[in-house]
């Protein structure tokens, strides 16, 4: 009788994933080998596929029974990857991966990945011989750093490999089930080789069953192998039949005519996998998961509706941070926005809004304190740079437990047994002092982590126990990527009913756990590190120099709540192509959105004059390189917005590179058409990306449904919203932009005469009183780099010193002789930057700065939000500005002469040979480094830069959680 849901024996989604990977691997492969053009969108598209599906469940089988929608899945597979799922289903593969694995050396590819070290193009050299040279061993085995045998062993497969027991028992007892479907009783299956759940299987286990006719069992047992798709019968001889997993694993059928007492496939399925249990409730949280904010494949609402639906009774969602580059870890700005967005979100269960942090090299965390103090729930883990030193290691964790700033050490080994597209995959454990760290952890009250993930299970439990053993507190978290993962928790409620602990973190309420947060901080806040940390790394933001003794006093903040669309004027938003092929159209009146796809000029020209709006939005370039109604060769093709997008850290493509000319000459030829009209719309460029990347909106490569999601979340409503083309759904960000402009929301990237590229902007806090950060130091050193990237991401209104510099000598043109200021002749349709450089001189020599002061004070004075002065000159500079009580801070940003002299030369190169050249007025910069508040090193890379100005802000700040 069958005891266990139908469901439970359908094919597995990670049997479903596996050979998406294996033929974006091998296509790469042999794109390598033949010296073929490498097929980079088709492998990606194929890996990104079986990432979105890969899990432990069975949704995609049930998905193509039409059992489940397609919103039960986090990425809904295209109509090409869904006929190779059918493939998949009915032969186990798909017909192009056969066609490569008939050849001789391709499956031995395959085989090969799992050797850590080893990548494509050392694989494909492989390809052709039946062993390897003994270069090819030998240079093979010194970057592996593994001995000739053991990648011998891989190469020709005799090595059965390392597999977690949740890829081989699901499947192994879907077979033995099938079995024993042909019999009218069920059988007696004794499973072997498989002991422990949470160690890997590194050879092969067997079956053996007690049954009355052995050779209707044998015949059977053949007969069925043969019609499952993921089985074939690999060899076979008298009592014995080894069959072998698509997947690489191999099990064997020892038929005997001797009893055996045994289990049912059911039985056994209850005893050996806990993913058929429901949880006890003895877990009531998943403290460690990832949302689509970065690398995971559903939004936090969605993670919690699944976390509720599973029987959890709260979540902590811990995104990655900003060290964590190829997995989108947050900055910052995108926490706090993940935060205010949390902030107003009903979920279906309560969420900690939490992060993992990196710890880095020293010891240190990737993110500043006032952030981390701030979060609810603070994992931190070891993601690179593991070292051979057992010592360097330990002392690692221990700094990293001594900042007082963390709760979880998350998967402290960092062991792997599998990764995406490589269930068979091996890293092994760091080498700790486990038993000082443990000590450590009891003492700072840090718990250390279950990670349930089956690729992990970290730690292992005979740590666990001497973690407990040590008064460690433990922390269970199923670092899900997406909604079909939180079943891992399973995993994690069979450890914990092994370890019967007390001291189990999920075991809280939601109120109980947030009463240990509180009360385990306030413990750690009293201790002191064992001794002070020894940096021998330089840190990419450390180059924030330490506040001098007379520290500023901290500035208490509030994130802003995320804020809805503005309201305004009825916008058209336009994401253009460059040829004949259909142009998104959005019309954006009020919140009310309507999108469609047009074709020619004319067709979009018509549609503006039907809907009469007051600004054109159009995502294209808008003007050229240089200036100008013609292409001029010597400009380049870069124009200064693209500079300036890219200086905040967001690429753009240059204007007139290739791919760019025709779109960037027709969105020119379009918005003059528009301005033409009586009367004319405002006609403004846009990036929907840009935009999307500052408002922590995901882009559609992500998942178009995740982008309707961030753009419903700004309150846009209408049909819009639906449309299933990427120009359309972008053509509502470029109009989403126009309405930013429209409300004075608005940083503008590049020059007038390029056409500027209009970027949205929001506040990140509200203070209890706006700072006013100055910055100072030479001309080149990048002032206006930090000006603009505080302005888009911070909600910094922008002063910018030449802009009064500008005002001051357009209006000391047209002044009286006896009032003038400079007394050089000056054309104000011509005022050239030389002409700027020498007032501003004559300002600061001959008027001691009075007349830049008090415009600078007039300036500050009539605004209220955080302000930005992007350079002073003098300490008497703000001197005027002082009032009301705002905190006014000075920051020096310093770089190299080095550094100085390239950017100064590129600027040049941009201006097309107008030499820019260090101001005389740099003579006082280096008198304001010693009055400065903070020094800010770049000399380094533009990210370097950015960290280094998010830890300047975070070290000036206080975080509440409420006004």
């Amino acid at each position: 009788m069958n005891l266990l849901n139908q469901d439970y024996w359908r094919l597995r989604d990670f049997e479903y994933a596996q050979p998406l990977y294996d033929l974006a691997f091998v296509l790469d492969v042999d794109a390598i080998a033949t010296g073929a053009k490498k097929p980079k969108y088709r492998t990606f598209a194929l890996w990104k596929a079986a990432l979105g599906l890969d899990s432990y469940g069975t949704n995609i089988d049930q998905w193509l029974d039409g059992n489940l929608s397609d919103h039960d899945l986090d990425q809904v597979p295209s109509n090409r990857i869904k006929s190779y799922l059918y493939n998949i289903r009915n032969t186990g593969s798909i017909p192009e991966l056969s066609t490569f694995l008939n050849v001789a050396g391709y499956e031995r590819c395959l085989r090969l990945r799992r050797i850590r070290g080893l990548g494509p193009a050392q694989i494909a050299q492989t390809l052709g011989s039946d062993r390897p040279s003994s270069e090819w061993l030998r240079q093979a085995s010194h970057n592996c750093n593994l001995p000739e045998e053991q990648i011998l062993g891989c190469y020709v497969g005799d090595s059965y490999g390392n597999w977690q027991p949740p890829h081989l028992i699901p499947p192994l007892l879907r077979l033995l089930h099938a079995v024993e479907q042909q019999f009218d009783t069920p059988l007696n299956w004794e499973l072997r080789g498989i002991r422990d759940l949470f160690c890997p299987i590194t050879s092969e286990c067997s079956i053996t069953c007690d049954v009355a006719d052995f050779t209707k069992l044998r015949r059977t047992c053949r007969n069925v192998v043969k019609r499952q798709s993921m089985f074939e019968i690999d060899r076979s001889s008298r009592g014995i039949i080894r069959v072998r997993h698509v997947m690489g694993w191999s099990a064997r059928f020892e038929l005997t005519e001797r009893a055996a007492s045994g289990l049912s496939a059911a039985e056994l399925a209850r005893n050996k996998d806990p993913l058929k249990k429901e949880l006890s409730g003895s877990l009531r949280a998943d403290l460690h998961l990832h949302t689509s904010w970065s690398d995971g494949a559903a939004s936090l609402d969605s993670m919690a509706k699944a976390g509720s639906q599973l029987g959890l009774s709260y979540l902590a969602v811990t995104d990655h941070s900003r060290s964590s580059k190829v997995q989108g870890g947050l900055t910052p700005v995108e926490w706090f926005r993940q935060s205010s967005s949390l902030a107003t979100t009903k979920t279906a269960i309560p969420v900690l809004h939490g992060i993992e942090v990196d710890i880095l090299q020293d010891g240190s965390l990737d993110l500043p304190k006032s952030l981390l103090s701030y979060a609810d729930f603070v994992v931190a883990s070891v993601h690179s740079n593991w070292t051979s030193s057992r010592h360097a290691n330990t002392r690692r964790l221990i700094s990293a437990i001594e900042t007082a700033c963390i709760d979880v050490i998350g998967h402290p080994t960092a062991a792997l047994t599998g990764k995406p597209g490589v269930p068979d995959y091996v890293r092994v454990a760091a080498d700790v002092d486990w038993p000082k760290v443990f000590a450590c952890c009891a003492k700072w009250q840090v718990a250390v982590e279950f990670n349930c993930f089956p690729s992990r299970f970290d730690l292992p439990v005979a740590l666990l126990r001497k973690a407990l053993d040590a008064g460690c507190w433990l922390s269970f978290g199923t670092d899900a990527h997406a909604r079909a993962h939180l079943v891992h928790m399973k995993f994690g409620q069979e450890v914990a009913d092994c370890l019967g602990a007390d001291t189990v973190l999920n075991s809280f309420s939601h109120d109980e756990i947030r009463d240990w947060l509180r009360d385990a901080r306030e413990l750690r806040s009293q201790l002191n590190p064992t001794k002070p940390v020894q940096r021998k790394q330089k840190r990419l933001f450390e180059d924030v120099e330490d506040m001098k003794e007379k520290r500023v006093e901290l500035i208490k903040a509030w994130p802003s709540p995320p804020s809805r669309l503005p309201d305004g004027p009825p916008i058209v938003g336009f994401d253009l192509t460059g040829s004949e092929k259909p142009t998104g159209v959005a019309y954006l009146r009020r919140n009310h959105v309507e999108t469609c796809s047009l074709v020619s000029d004319d067709e979009l020209i018509a549609f503006v004059r039907n809907k009469n709006p007051s600004i054109v939005s159009i995502d294209s370039p808008l003007g050229l390189p240089g200036g100008g109604k013609q292409i001029n060769p010597n400009a380049g093709i870069v124009r200064v917005a693209e500079h300036d997008l890219s200086s905040i850290g967001i690429s753009a493509y240059p204007a007139l590179i290739d791919s760019m000319k025709d779109l960037t000459l027709r969105g020119i030829r379009l918005r003059n058409c528009i301005e033409s009209m009586h009367p004319p719309p405002i006609v403004i460029e846009s990036y929907p990306g840009a935009a999307q990347d500052i408002l922590c909106i995901p882009r559609k490569q992500k998942s178009l449904a995740l982008l309707r999601e961030g753009l419903s979340d700004l309150g846009l409503t209408g049909p819009g919203l639906n449309a299933t083309s990427h120009d359309e759904i972008d053509a509502i960000t470029s109009a989403l932009v126009g309405r930013y402009f429209n409300s004075g929301k608005f940083e503008a990237m590049g020059v007038p005469e390029e056409a500027q590229l209009i970027v949205p902007k929001r506040s990140l806090f509200e203070f209890e009183q706006a700072p006013i950060i100055c910055l100072a130091g030479k001309t080149g050193a990048g002032k206006s780099v930090v000006a603009r990237y505080l302005a888009t991401f911070y909600g910094f209104e922008w002063c910018k010193t030449r802009e009064l510099i500008r005002e001051l000598l357009t209006a000391d043109i047209e002044a009286a002789p006896e009032n003038k200021l400079f007394q050089r002749t000056v054309s104000k349709q011509h005022i050239t930057e030389e002409d700027l450089q020498d007032f501003g001189l004559a300002i600061l020599d001959q008027h001691g700065q009075a007349p830049l002061r008090h415009k600078l004070a007039h300036k500050i004075r009539g605004l209220k939000t955080p302000i930005v002065v992007d350079a002073i000159r003098d300490p008497s500079d703000i001197a005027d500005a002082k009032q009301d009580g705002r905190p006014i801070l000075t920051w020096f940003v310093d770089s190299s002469d080095a550094a100085i002299t390239a950017r100064l030369s590129e600027q040049s190169r941009r201006s097309q040979g107008k030499v820019a050249i260090a101001s005389p007025v740099d003579k006082t910069a280096e008198l304001l480094r010693g009055e400065s508040d903070l020094v800010i090193s770049n000399s380094g890379t533009l990210e370097e830069l950015r960290w280094n100005i998010d830890d300047a802000f975070f070290s000036h700040i206080y975080v509440e959680s409420e006004a």
